[in-house]
């Protein structure tokens, strides 16, 4: 029993008759009539009475009706998504996001979702090494992170750079009259060290300019989380530096950045994909508008 003989069968109810079946569907009668009778015999029932007059079901010609009836709507359903998900118009894109990038993510989303409302938003987040590994395993469809030193594998779209800057405590800006911080001055402050990164020379490069200013930084926490550390800044537990990425208000929540200009080094957040994967229309759709 397949498709094509549900679909005649149920058409023969519908109508009525086989003749008017067959008008309807463009064949002749005498093979509809072939394949409700072998439809029978491999059920090993009798699906339809028929006498000179008339004709009716029978229960067990009612229940395929039924099973018919459900299985063909089922059918025409899955082309239709099948469709929209081929057209971009339906679907899911997995997006791993580290948290530095996490911000950006929202505008690209919110863009995404004003033109494809009907396309869910699958989104993780992890550091730059475990959101790489999840996109080899194909667990997520594109990564938004900060580049780093392994590109070979991947399609990759380099975003605006993003200077370091400096994290303080809104209530201390009075220990930082300027719009900008010094090496200096921050070594005089509780300093929260964002953690070092595989692929990414920023811990070492920091530590290095407080050495060439013959400063040592008073180091009480060190974090690869940034939203972390900025809950703890917010505290007041201390200070940081951390890439810019355009973060808004609400993400700062107590805290306010100041420029770093002794500190000349900065970052590229990136949108990367595998190369060569083959993607849905849905994602594609993301990656271009990126």
């Amino acid at each position: 029993m397949d498709i094509r003989q549900l679909h005649y069968f149920k058409e023969i109810v519908k109508q009525g008759s086989i003749s008017k079946a067959a008008e309807v569907l463009h064949i002749a009668q005498p093979p509809l009539s072939q394949l409700l009778k072998k439809l029978e015999t491999e059920l090993g029932t009798t699906l339809i009475h028929r006498y000179r007059q008339k004709w009716e079901l029978t229960e067990t010609g009612e229940l395929l009706y039924q099973y018919a009836t459900q299985m063909l709507f089922r059918m025409q359903d899955v082309k239709q998504q099948i469709q929209e998900i081929e057209q971009g118009a339906a679907g899911t894109v997995r997006i791993g996001v580290s948290s530095a990038c996490s911000n950006m993510l929202i505008e690209y989303i919110s863009a995404y979702r004003a033109q494809f409302p009907n396309v869910k938003i699958s989104i993780i987040s992890g550091n730059s090494e475990e959101l790489l590994k999840r996109l080899e395993e194909r667990e997520i469809d594109i990564a938004l992170l900060i580049r780093t030193s392994k590109s070979e594998h991947y399609d990759m779209k380099i975003l605006k750079r993003q200077p370091y800057v400096v994290l303080i405590p809104t209530s201390w800006s009075s220990s930082f009259p300027s719009q900008h911080a010094t090496i200096e001055q921050i070594a005089q402050f509780p300093f929260i060290l964002l953690g070092a990164l595989e692929g990414h020379s920023f811990h070492e490069n920091l530590l290095k300019t407080f050495d060439e200013h013959h400063v040592k930084p008073n180091i009480i926490m060190e974090c690869k989380d940034i939203p972390m550390i900025v809950a703890l800044v917010s505290r007041e537990l201390g200070i940081s530096v951390i890439p810019r990425m355009d973060y808004t208000p609400p993400f700062l929540g107590n805290t306010m950045l100041l420029e770093l200009k002794q500190f000349d080094v900065s970052v590229e957040p990136v949108m990367v994909k595998l190369k060569d994967e083959r993607i849905s229309k849905a994602v594609s759709q993301f990656w271009v508008m990126i």
